[in-house]
């Protein structure tokens, strides 16, 4: 992914433009989101660049193959469900990952009709995945690191604050 860090507008720019268009006063808020957006486009570009070169895997396939992994073998809707996609583009992932030379899921018909098919991680996707993540939970906790434990608490209390709010 190759994230280059943007240079977010200081608070003196944000209050220049405030004021010029006459918002209603609130840099800090827009202040906070540009921040929040950088540092998670930093944290995700950098943690899921070090799979790709390691294991030659997408974020959307690992995201898949974790889902698989911690969920349990399921069908393409409620996969989709799970991983935030839409039920089109888990197709589309199932159908490139069965193709590969060693695939890392496997699909089987779950009912007499043919139609219910079920999504599951192949030996190899488990594999994958168990070598993976000691890696994958240290490069996300290396972010963590520069806070304390209650900064890191009360952090994470204010983030599910805000993904509240938007519910």
């Amino acid at each position: 992914m190759d994230y280059q860090t943007r240079e977010l507008p200081t608070r003196e720019a944000l209050l220049r433009v405030q004021e010029r268009e006459n918002f209603t006063p609130d840099v800090s808020g827009v202040d906070l989101v540009l921040t929040l957006i950088t540092t998670a486009d930093l944290v995700r570009a950098s943690i899921f660049d070090r799979l790709a070169k390691s294991y030659d895997i997408s974020e959307g396939k690992f995201t898949l193959l974790m889902s698989l992994y911690a969920e349990g073998d399921t069908g393409a809707s409620e996969l989709a469900a799970r991983i935030g996609v839409a039920p089109a583009t888990v197709s589309v992932m199932v159908k490139r990952m069965l193709s590969a030379p060693q695939p890392l899921i496997s699909m089987s018909r779950t009912s007499s009709d043919g139609r219910s098919r079920l999504i599951a991680l192949t030996s190899a996707g488990q594999a994958l995945i168990r070598e993976a993540l000691p890696g994958h939970f240290d490069a996300i906790r290396a972010f963590a690191e520069v806070l304390s434990e209650t900064e890191r608490e009360s952090l994470i209390t204010m983030l599910r604050k805000l993904l509240r709010k938007k519910r």
